[in-house]
C-alpha cells in the first residue's frame, strides 16, 4: 500500500471520527426482535427479562404508551404493552435525544491487500453497537468512512484496548479469516503494563475465566503465557502477554488473579476488588494494554504474514 492510499484511508477516517457523530443528540432505533423461546408471552415482560433492573413494570407500560416501542417494518407505534408476541417478530426500540461519550479518534492504517486491512484502533473506542454506544463504534466508523470497501472485523478488541486489529475485505474471506482465530490458529503478543512487579520472569496461568468475563458464567479453560519485558522503578513492570486461548477480558483477569491488576483497569481492581466502569472517559488514564503482533497465513497465497503496531504504552 502506497502513502497516497493510507493517507486517503485515515483522513477519510479521521475527518468522521472527529466529528464524534454520537455526541450530537439523535433518534436511536435499537432492534428488539423476539428470539427463540421468547415467543407466547407478553411483550413487556420480554424486555423487563433482557434488561434486568432496568425499568420497573410501570415505566416499560409508560415506554409502550408513548409509543417508543415501534414495528420495524411499518414504523407503527405498540402501545400495547401486553401484546402476545411471537418469535421472529421485529421491532425497535426508540430513544430520542441520544448522546454518546467521547472516543479517542487516532486510527492508523498499518496494511492493505486485496483480502485484509490492517489497522491500529485507538483507545477508548467500542468495536460494536451496545450499552451507551452506537455510532461512536468501529463498526459504525468503519461502514460510513469506507463504504466501498465493505470491511469486517476479524475478531475483537475491548473498548479500552489498543493496537493492531485484522479486518477483512469484501465478502470472499469473510468467513475464512475469522475462522483463523476461533481455531486458534493465530499468533497473538501483547504488552500490558501492570500496576505491581510479578516475582517471576515467565509465567504460563492457566486458572479458569468465567465466561462472561466478571465473577458470573460458567467457569472456562484459558491458557495465557507472560514474560516481564521490564521492572520499572516505580515498582510498575511491562509485560508481554500471549493469549493461547481467546477468552473474554482474559489477560485482565489472569494478570488480575495473579494479584498484578492492568495500570487504568477501572474493572479489575488491586486487591481482588471489582469495580463499575468498563469504558473510561476520553481523556482519562488509559488501560495500559495493547494488541501488538498479530502473525497467521493469508487467506489467498498462504504465507505467514505478521502485523506490528508501534511498540508503546
Amino acid at each position: 500500500m502506497n502513502k497516497e492510499r493510507r493517507m486517503d484511508l485515515e483522513e477519510r477516517w479521521r475527518k468522521l471520527a472527529a466529528s464524534q457523530p454520537g455526541c450530537q443528540a439523535y433518534l436511536n432505533r435499537r432492534p428488539c426482535g423476539i428470539k427463540a423461546r421468547e415467543g407466547g408471552r407478553p411483550f413487556h415482560e420480554i424486555l423487563a427479562a433482557r434488561f434486568p433492573g432496568k425499568l420497573s413494570e410501570a415505566e416499560w407500560r409508560q415506554v409502550f404508551a408513548d409509543g417508543l416501542i415501534v414495528e420495524k417494518a411499518s414504523g407503527e407505534p405498540v402501545h400495547d404493552a401486553d401484546l402476545i408476541v411471537t418469535t421472529g417478530d421485529r421491532y425497535e426500540r426508540l430513544l430520542p435525544d441520544w448522546t454518546e461519550p467521547a472516543i479517542a479518534t487516532d486510527l492508523q492504517v498499518l496494511h492493505e491487500d486485496e483480502a485484509l486491512l490492517i489497522i491500529d484502533k485507538p483507545a477508548p473506542l467500542p468495536m460494536h453497537e451496545g450499552g451507551r454506544f452506537c455510532k461512536n463504534t468501529l463498526k459504525w466508523l468503519m461502514e460510513h468512512a469506507w463504504p466501498e470497501l465493505e470491511v469486517r472485523y476479524a475478531h475483537r478488541l475491548d473498548a479500552e484496548t489498543s493496537g493492531v486489529l485484522v479486518c477483512v475485505k469484501g465478502r470472499r474471506y469473510r468467513h475464512t479469516v475469522p475462522l483463523l482465530f476461533e481455531k486458534g490458529e493465530v499468533e497473538k503478543s501483547y504488552l500490558a503494563l501492570t500496576r505491581s512487579s510479578p516475582a517471576w520472569d515467565h509465567k504460563r496461568i492457566t486458572s479458569p475465566v468465567p465466561a462472561e468475563g466478571r465473577s458470573w458464567g460458567k467457569p472456562l479453560e484459558a491458557c495465557t503465557e507472560v514474560t516481564v519485558r521490564e521492572r520499572r522503578a516505580n515498582g510498575q513492570a511491562l509485560l508481554e502477554v500471549r493469549p493461547l486461548t481467546g477468552r473474554t477480558h482474559q489477560i485482565r483477569v489472569h494478570l488480575w488473579q495473579e494479584g498484578h491488576p492492568l495500570v487504568g483497569d477501572r474493572l479489575y481492581l488491586p486487591g481482588g476488588q471489582l469495580g463499575e466502569v468498563e469504558i473510561a472517559a476520553k481523556g482519562a488514564e488509559p488501560l495500559a494494554l495493547r494488541s501488538w503482533k498479530v502473525s497467521f497465513r493469508h487467506p489467498i497465497s498462504g504465507e505467514m504474514v505478521h502485523y506490528q503496531a508501534e511498540e508503546k504504552i
